[in-house]
């Protein structure tokens, strides 16, 4: 997704994150549905406890059993935990 792409208003949103993957490539990370898949796909260590939670905290959001500003937070730390840049 180009980052000046309009998000889908059908997911559960959080205000947006950009994310640059390895490679160059900027996402941007509309809510905690395109947070979990960025989990699944694209950390070196999905393993870790950091991307773990995260994972966790999207699909908790999804669930609507956490709120999506929880879930963002979590994921901007595995961002950071996996030396992301995420704005």
């Amino acid at each position: 997704m180009h980052p000046i792409e309009i998000c889908n208003p059908t997911e559960i949103q959080w205000e947006p994150v950009i994310v640059k993957l390895r490679g160059g490539i900027e996402k941007k990370i509309c809510g905690p549905l395109q947070g979990f898949e960025i989990l699944s796909r694209h950390m070196v260590s999905p393993n870790s406890n950091i991307c773990a939670n995260a994972a966790r905290c999207c699909r908790l959001a999804m669930e609507r059993k956490m709120t999506p500003e929880q879930a963002r937070q979590a994921f901007i730390a595995a961002t950071i935990d996996q030396e992301l840049r995420a704005n």
